[in-house]
């Protein structure tokens, strides 16, 4: 990451003072996050974690990654009314993404019964005996 990308981070968090730990929060970013996309130490920063701070701050992805646009080409955002949007959005994208990696879960777990189906009667094991060790 250049530091050009690091200056508008910091360039936005200025815009609304707010101090690091502040800006991380109203994104769902970690300070430490934010405060190594700031410094340069962060070499690729997350796609998800530039949308959160263009989503949550009005800015795009592209102004923070290359500049591109005006920083705030609808105006400054509320940020002080949506306090709680950023933990809502990211507590649903989590939830959809531990539901998605459950549903491939599951589809292993047939498949690797369809397997053993092949290779035996046809029966699944009664697990309860074998977890008791009766």
């Amino acid at each position: 990451m250049n530091n050009s990308v690091a200056l508008r981070i910091k360039q936005l968090r200025n815009h609304y003072n707010l101090s690091v730990k502040e800006f991380a929060s109203r994104c769902g970013l970690s300070h430490v996050a934010i405060f190594h996309l700031e410094n340069g130490r962060t070499l690729k920063p997350h796609r998800g974690s530039l949308q959160r701070i263009a989503g949550v701050f009005g800015t795009s992805a592209d102004w923070i990654l290359y500049g591109t646009g005006e920083m705030l080409p609808f105006g400054t955002a509320q940020i002080y009314n949506n306090e709680n949007t950023a933990d809502v959005r990211w507590k649903d994208e989590a939830y959809t993404e531990i539901k998605n990696r459950n549903a491939i879960l599951e589809k292993e777990v047939e498949r690797l019964w369809q397997m053993i189906g092949h290779f035996t009667n046809g029966a699944k094991p009664n697990l309860q005996i074998v977890m008791d060790g009766k």
